[in-house]
């Protein structure tokens, strides 16, 4: 029996030795392997184009798996199937539906609707108003149970367990200690003096402003762990002290360099969210770095304002796509595939449908929103989702709730 073999995405940290490692195994050179390797980064697969034995398949699986590629391996009769043109892919990828475990490919979906999703929000907000925005709590928690209750990964949907009083109390605790401050403030300003009150206020100002990522962590934290699959949940274990260092250091140097640290920055944070983030016990991995995408950034600063800002969607759609491309849980790598065309597609009939609603068809962007990550998210690789156990870690919303208070949110890319 002989079988094709296919590479769907690339998570290696060199390119170069990637490309001299496939030059290798398939007989190619190394511009070409070049050449296969950026295109894999770009969500575009490749197929050698001879047949090769199984025990030959086997042993390239392993060995191409070990230097971060994605491989699928089929049997065939009758020679290489060629792979369809991208845009028959794209649609093709669309109407596959959510594969078994045994599968090396698990995909995302999103079975939700505007007018459900509205009829949530509005019962929500009459609620809401009459009870002076006491029931903020639960209308929140309400929307994320819908959300998350329909959003799908390999058949099975997502769950989520936080609790309107769990919001409640993490809203008092942040109030109690931000009217604490405002207190002293005003005694100071009233008792000391102006200058002794606005030094007050500037010290507390940069309290609060160092308080963020705290704050972003806990939220972050929060979140995960009230979310489950399959039985089991999520966790984040970063620390508040390492996402301040992040965050200062990114403030401080992006405009010192005129703008040109953002690129590591960028994936400083990414690598801070994602790495420190846990399904059951296992941990997902990020391999991006920022000196991949300065190039694509540079570009952007320039093209962005003569193309009246427009060129931004197809960076945005980069840099997702390169994100999701170097993001990994087990032995397995997310594949994004979405082009510049597809990000401004959403983006603009998110405005049109917002402005031309006055606001009413805000559910049907969620929507939309959602429906779009679920349409092109896939997982391939290998990961035993069966193996995965529960290894819970516990959290309150003291950050959830400060955040949305502050109205700052969560920057994770």
């Amino acid at each position: 029996m002989s079988s094709q073999i296919t590479l769907n995405t690339w998570s290696g940290e060199s390119k170069k030795e990637a490309a001299a490692e496939l030059s290798k195994v398939f007989r190619m050179d190394v511009e070409k392997g070049l050449a296969v390797v950026e295109n894999l980064c770009q969500g575009l697969p490749w197929r050698f184009g001879h047949t090769i034995s199984s025990h030959q398949a086997n042993q390239a699986l392993k060995y191409l798996r070990n230097l971060g590629f994605s491989v699928d391996i089929q049997s065939v009769n009758n020679g290489v199937v060629p792979l369809p043109e991208p845009e028959t892919l794209e649609k093709t990828e669309t109407e596959i539906p959510s594969l078994p475990d045994n599968e090396a490919s698990h995909r995302m979906g999103f079975k939700g609707d505007g007018r459900t999703l509205f009829g949530i929000t509005f019962t929500n907000l009459i609620k809401t108003v009459l009870t002076l925005g006491f029931y903020r709590f639960w209308a929140k928690t309400n929307v994320r149970q819908y959300l998350w209750s329909q959003t799908l990964f390999a058949g099975d949907r997502f769950s989520y367990h936080g609790t309107a009083k769990e919001l409640l109390r993490g809203a008092v605790r942040f109030g109690l200690v931000f009217i604490f401050l405002i207190t002293v403030n005003t005694y100071t300003y009233f008792q000391l003096g102006v200058k002794e009150g606005e030094l007050v206020g500037n010290i507390f100002t940069l309290i609060i402003s160092m308080w963020i990522p705290f704050l972003m962590v806990g939220a972050w934290r929060y979140r995960l762990s009230r979310t489950s699959w399959r039985g089991i949940r999520f966790s984040f274990r970063g620390q508040g002290r390492e996402a301040l260092s992040i965050y200062f250091k990114g403030y401080l140097l992006v405009p010192l360099t005129l703008g040109l640290f953002w690129p590591f920055f960028k994936m400083e944070r990414e690598n801070f969210w994602r790495e420190n983030s846990w399904f059951g016990d296992v941990q997902m991995r990020f391999s991006g770095k920022g000196k991949d995408i300065l190039r694509k950034f540079i570009v952007a600063m320039f093209l962005t304002p003569l193309t009246l800002g427009f060129y931004l969607l197809w960076f945005s759609a980069d840099i997702s796509r390169y994100i999701w491309s170097h993001t990994h849980i087990g032995g397995a790598t997310f594949h994004f595939p979405i082009k510049g065309r597809d990000y401004f597609n959403l983006k603009i009939g998110n405005f049109f449908l917002t402005v031309l609603t006055l606001g009413l068809g805000y559910s049907w962007v969620v929507v939309r929103n959602r429906k779009f990550i679920a349409d092109h998210l896939t997982l391939a690789g290998n990961l035993e989702l069966n193996r995965v156990v529960q290894e819970m870690k516990e959290s309150g919303a003291f950050g959830e709730e400060g955040m949305d208070m502050m109205d700052v949110p969560i920057d994770l890319g």
